[in-house]
């Protein structure tokens, strides 16, 4: 925690200079509710269920002036079990996200995120992690973007990550790199974008830390103002620090599009070839197509998403090293009345981990729909389901779990302002 009021604090001290006259808004909450779960260690056979009580005072305090702003948010939860006896605990849940526009052209932007939690289910992490044990973690990413002319940029970035177990069967680790690159059009028809990335990992035992060195280059051709076409080729080398790890490149060539079907709806699509040669292995390649859907109605949004590679376990509960994936979300939300709205969301992500033994292939689901009530100015309810189950070639990796949830937040309905 220590680290993370150090990170609020410098990019306090960074922008606050730029925002002498800068509006102050202060949105203040209050949250709790109980979540019911039939399955607490997400265990194949001997399902435990258990009632968990949550009470998470917040705020949020915005800083926004003409060059710049900033966000930083902190949501303490104390968390009690009905049948986990003098299990309770704190978890934490604090943001920052700031940006500067220095120049007319040259634009900074920092953010950073911290998480404490006990629950074993994350959007991050599709792996399993069975212990009701306390993980953090820490997510940092700076970009600067220089803009010349219309449609040119330049950019720049870096982050870094960790993930923090108390529990002994998952091990600590952490990701850093930088990137950068250029977008230019030669002309109102053709563009192109070139790229390159470097990443490196290390691990609490020391004995899957690698690097990868990532280049990409992006021809585009634009059709209409409506239509873009692009070819695209990147290459990913992958070097393990133990001589004893696998090494390895993925080439992946595409061709596709990007389409505004009309001002509340975008279309891109990409036909993949993605080809992994394994250094003393089994080389193997496949043809996934990536997909982004997105709709904006009058009262809602619905979006679809597809994307299909091979990566590698890092910042996960179980390090496995090498898998091929393909992941498929869709989500919507739409206002029925002023005070009713809905929102739902499912993903089905496929994993084949290339290294373990014996050999791993899961199917994941995950979905989760609720209704939100707004009861009075100051106070909301919403009522939410969620489905999550894993289905493995190992019968012990497999699992089925169902939430449902109550929570009342109580916030007022503007923001005090300073």
């Amino acid at each position: 925690m220590r680290k993370t009021m150090n990170w609020l604090v410098v990019g306090f001290l960074i922008v606050a200079p730029q925002m002498a006259s800068a509006e102050i808004n202060i949105i203040p909450h209050l949250s709790t509710g109980v979540e019911h779960t039939d399955n607490l260690y997400l265990d194949p056979d001997n399902e435990v269920s258990d009632t968990i009580t949550t009470i998470s005072p917040g705020v949020t305090v915005e800083l926004s002036g003409r060059t710049a702003a900033l966000a930083v948010s902190y949501d303490p939860s104390y968390t009690m079990y009905d049948k986990r006896k003098d299990s309770d605990y704190w978890a934490h849940a604090a943001g920052m996200t700031g940006w500067w526009q220095s120049t007319r052209h040259l634009r900074w932007e920092a953010s950073h995120n911290y998480l404490r939690t006990e629950d074993p289910v994350s959007e991050e992490d599709l792996t399993i992690r069975r212990s009701r044990s306390l993980h953090t973690r820490n997510t940092t990413g700076v970009r600067m973007d220089y803009q010349f002319g219309a449609d040119n940029t330049l950019y720049a970035d870096g982050s870094y990550s960790s993930l923090n177990n108390d529990d002994p069967a998952s091990v600590d680790s952490k990701e850093y790199g930088g990137g950068a690159g250029v977008t230019y059009w030669f002309d109102v028809r053709w563009g192109m974008d070139v790229g390159a990335e470097y990443t490196e990992a290390t691990y609490e035992d020391g004995l899957d830390d690698y690097h990868e060195i990532l280049g990409r280059v992006r021809g585009n051709h634009r059709f209409n103002s409506h239509f873009t076409g692009f070819i695209e080729y990147q290459y990913t080398l992958h070097e393990a620090k133990e001589e004893t790890a696998v090494d390895y490149t993925i080439q992946d060539g595409a061709v596709g599009f990007d389409y505004a079907i009309g001002p509340t709806m975008d279309l891109s699509v990409g036909f993949h070839y993605t080809y992994l040669n394994v250094d003393g292995g089994d080389n193997k390649s496949f043809t996934p197509v990536n997909v982004s859907l997105t709709k904006q109605f009058q009262r809602g949004s619905i979006s679809l998403t597809g994307e299909g590679g091979y990566d590698y376990t890092t910042l996960t509960a179980e390090n496995l090293g090498t898998y091929e994936y393909y992941d498929v979300g869709l989500s919507g939300d739409y206002a029925f009345t002023r005070r009713l709205s809905g929102d739902i969301r499912g993903t089905y992500g496929y994993r084949n981990y290339l290294d373990t033994e014996p050999s791993r292939k899961e199917d994941i689901y995950r979905a989760d729909c609720g209704l939100s009530y707004q009861l009075w100015q100051w106070l909301s309810m919403r009522a939410g389901y969620t489905y999550n189950t894993v289905n493995s070639d190992i019968d012990t990796d497999d699992y089925v779990e169902n939430r449902f949830s109550l929570m009342l937040t109580l916030s007022p309905p503007q923001p005090y302002r300073f």
